[in-house]
């Protein structure tokens, strides 16, 4: 069964992204699995998919979907109340410290359904993902969102790494194409 979260394009997106050094892809991979296999196992009970750079400087994003401001405060209280989850996650953080090259950043996004245009991006599906941030117009169809500060993120996916970069090409120099690292689903989905 499908929750509401996963129906429709999230009317809340959470961005969490780390800024990795060229060399430590490997390694922040491996914490990543551990990452998953602790909220697997600790009881993790929200849905999130993870996504690494294919283009430009190497990253990792985590994408985490809301319905509403009343989830997101939800998952907050449960990750706090989890606490042996959130010990063994703030290890991993630690331990991912000397793999940055800065400092990682977390943002929220309301969906812009007014300037989305095409096929809805649903979390969870598609392989490649071509990731726009931009002020004004959306410069091609796509998922848009909008953060607090008025900038925007468009999403769209790709079944290739091919139709990817040829669509990101389009879009300029302000696109990136991401691949699907893992997406979590908790077992009570």
């Amino acid at each position: 069964m499908e929750s509401k979260t996963q129906a429709r394009p999230p009317q809340i997106l959470e961005i969490y992204r780390d800024y990795l050094k060229p060399d430590a892809i490997a390694a922040n991979r491996k914490l990543e699995r551990r990452a998953e296999d602790l909220c697997r196992t600790l009881g993790f009970t929200h849905p999130y998919l993870t996504i690494e750079s294919v283009s430009g400087h190497a990253e990792m994003w985590y994408l985490n979907g809301f319905d509403s401001e009343a989830e997101v405060e939800k998952l907050r209280r449960e990750y706090q109340l989890n606490t042996k989850l959130l010990a063994a996650l703030d290890d991993i953080t630690r331990q991912k410290v000397p793999l940055k090259r800065f400092e990682s950043t977390d943002e929220f996004a309301n969906y812009r359904p007014d300037l989305s245009r095409g096929d809805p991006w649903i979390i969870g599906r598609g392989q490649f993902f071509v990731i726009v941030l931009f002020v004004g117009d959306p410069p091609m169809n796509g998922t848009v969102f909008e953060m607090k500060d008025g900038s925007r993120i468009l999403v769209r996916t790709t079944q290739t790494a091919s139709e990817a970069r040829a669509l990101a090409a389009s879009a300029g120099s302000i696109a990136r194409v991401f691949q699907s690292f893992f997406y979590f689903r908790p077992k009570t989905l």
